[in-house]
């Protein structure tokens, strides 16, 4: 069933590109636009501060809010703090007189403390994202706060995790949910299909220089080079830029590592990355911590195989040949995989085609991440689950997890 267009929704999130932070991710920000034409969104786009005063708010959009707030570092007196942004959102909403028909709360870990006290006072579902990285880093620590997050994941209307392995870890760490647990990818700007090519042994990966530790950047320049000694002419290209330091320390690292077999190329406009991505046997990144990597789907999509780490990143979303997860701490793991994958490129990459033609990939696209983000959100109306228990399911929200 389709939303209402005159449905609202609140999103809290610390994610969204705002006048006082614009750099930040757009993978929030894209999801609104995709379903600006379904959902009225209004935003509330937190940024902590170190010493603030309080909580001031600057006006952007559509009548969005980027607010600063005081916090102190290291999550410490978090619901403390996120408590009392909650009551500024509530005394906003009441002086904008805004009707809200739902909260979406963008990150389990922070957002959802906020989210969880303003869908509360409003007495309207509260839809939560749930990201794999930050959102298993800071309840994992935070242990003080486990029964509050407890009580957010087994209450919120509907919990959305990046990817199915988080929802897995979440459940262990969390305990079991009985309310509608659906997967939602981040959408990407890159999602055109390009049939897969066969090119030389030409592995690549892309990150900001800045995280080439995150990006297990050392083990991967060791595992080709270990890989060369059986395919002397595969090499590697490290695409990205952003951070001088990390350019020279990689730079020394591929000298004494990469026997010759490794480059940094700088970086790659976002709007050429798929050919980039078309002319390479594979693409590889097996970082230690990923909540999902919109750059493994752009490369699918672009009919590349990837390798990710086994733990994190699209794990949980796809079985097929195309794509591999390794032990991010294993280099002579890695580079059987990167074998793998140059020595069986013809079939690898028809069998990808195949994947991509039969429709096996679009869930990683814009159109069906919109789709199925609206339907989710649409059916904890209750006048949309009214219809649907009278119509033959076929309009029923995906669940998983």
């Amino acid at each position: 069933m389709p939303a209402q267009a005159d449905q609202s929704i609140l999103h809290i999130s610390a994610d969204f590109p705002d006048p006082l932070q614009p750099n930040k991710t757009k993978a929030v920000s894209t999801l609104l636009e995709l379903t600006q034409d379904t959902f009225r969104h209004q935003v509330y786009s937190l940024n902590r501060v170190a010493r603030g005063g309080g909580i001031s708010a600057v006006e952007f959009g559509a009548g969005w809010r980027a607010v600063a707030y005081e916090g102190f570092p290291r999550g410490i007196f978090l619901q403390r703090y996120l408590s009392r942004v909650a009551a500024w959102i509530l005394k906003d909403l009441e002086k904008r007189r805004l009707d809200v028909a739902f909260v979406h709360a963008h990150k389990l870990s922070t957002d959802a403390l906020v989210g969880a006290e303003v869908a509360e006072a409003l007495a309207v579902p509260l839809v939560v994202s749930s990201q794999g990285n930050s959102d298993l880093k800071i309840i994992g620590t935070k242990r003080d706060l486990r029964q509050t997050w407890q009580r957010i994941w087994r209450d919120a209307a509907l919990i959305l995790p990046f990817a199915p392995w988080t929802a897995a870890r979440l459940t262990q760490l969390l305990g079991p949910r009985d309310k509608p647990t659906v997967y939602l990818p981040c959408p990407t700007l890159q999602d055109r299909i390009l049939p897969p090519r066969i090119t030389g042994p030409l592995i690549r990966t892309a990150f900001h220089l800045r995280d080439y530790r995150n990006k297990n950047a050392e083990t991967l320049i060791r595992a080709v080079a270990i890989a060369a000694r059986r395919i002397p002419d595969i090499r590697l290209e490290i695409i990205g830029g952003g951070d001088p330091q990390a350019f020279a320390t990689l730079n020394r690292i591929v000298a004494r590592e990469g026997d010759g077999r490794a480059g940094l190329v700088g970086p790659v406009a976002h709007g050429s990355m798929q050919e980039v991505l078309n002319d390479s046997c594979a693409f590889v990144m097996a970082s230690f911590r990923e909540s999902y990597g919109m750059v493994y789907a752009e490369s699918l999509l672009a009919g590349t195989p990837v390798v990710h780490s086994a733990t994190n990143g699209i794990s949980g979303y796809l079985d097929s040949p195309a794509v591999v997860g390794v032990d991010p701490r294993d280099p002579e793991a890695l580079a059987e995989a990167v074998l793998r994958l140059v020595a069986g490129q013809d079939q690898i990459k028809a069998e990808l085609r195949d994947l991509q033609e039969r429709g096996g990939l679009d869930f990683l696209r814009r159109d069906a991440i919109a789709q199925v983000y609206s339907r989710a959100v649409a059916s904890l109306s209750p006048a949309t689950e009214q219809a649907n228990s009278q119509d033959d399911g076929t309009d029923s929200v995906p669940q998983n997890g």
